[in-house]
């Protein structure tokens, strides 16, 4: 199983905030944030990492990632992309196969059930998953689902049900999110001029494909500020 997990982004509101670090090393009760996302996920499997080049030149990232998992895979990026569905794209190369892909974001902590869960989504055989958690802030990415279920239809930054999604996204096969992403982009299919990677899922139910929506126990933000500080005060409980 491969899992991907971009990181590329400008984190803009943590630069605006007075951070000095870029988001994904910022410590969080002494551990890097990058490592709290990493051992919630709880998944074993071929990581890769994608990572912008000024921050690699700055910080040294790459030895930080090699620290918490040594055999991972970086990709560098000389800047910002279109979106993080075009940031993913990166990867093709190592995830354009009949393996499994774990596609994460890199600002989130996960409460769950990672062996069970994975176990279901691969032994069922459903072409997709997604988690989710109970929100209707617009701020997420949302997944609305049938009685059993099965998403009918994904949409980012808008409300269409409350079940908001965590982050991270199973494809049976690394090759299909790698079409169904492709294809969404040559659609033009944007989100604030931005290709996301959740929406990819609305190529895939077109084409008749089962994805499933799994809850899960709780899920902790951390990618503003807000966020951030919200995750020490749950620490602190």
């Amino acid at each position: 199983m491969n899992i991907l997990i971009p990181m590329a982004g400008a984190g803009k509101r943590f630069e605006k905030a007075g951070y000095t670090f870029p988001k994904p090393i910022i410590e969080i009760e002494n551990k890097p944030m990058i490592q709290w996302v990493v051992e919630s996920l709880n998944i074993e499997g071929n990581y890769i990492f994608i990572i912008q080049k000024k921050h690699q030149e700055k910080f040294n990232l790459i030895s930080v990632l090699k620290a918490l998992i040594p055999n991972c895979k970086v990709i560098i990026t000389e800047g910002l992309t279109e979106g993080a569905a075009c940031t993913a794209l990166l990867a093709k190369k190592f995830i354009n196969n009949n393996n499994p892909l774990i596609i994460a974001n890199s600002d989130q902590f996960i409460e769950w059930d990672s062996s069970n869960t994975m176990y279901q989504f691969v032994s069922k055989k459903y072409d997709g998953g997604i988690l989710t958690f109970k929100s209707i802030h617009p701020k997420w990415s949302f997944a609305k689902c049938d009685e059993n279920n099965f998403v009918t239809e994904v949409a980012e930054k808008k409300v269409i049900s409350k079940n908001a999604t965590v982050g991270v996204y199973y494809w049976r096969k690394g090759k299909e999110f790698v079409k169904y992403a492709e294809q969404m982009i040559n659609n033009n299919t944007r989100v604030n001029n931005e290709f996301y990677i959740c929406p990819v899922y609305n190529e895939a139910i077109t084409d008749k494909k089962k994805i499933f929506c799994k809850d899960i126990k709780k899920m902790h933000g951390l990618g503003t500020p807000e966020d951030l500080q919200n995750f020490l005060k749950y620490l602190e409980k």
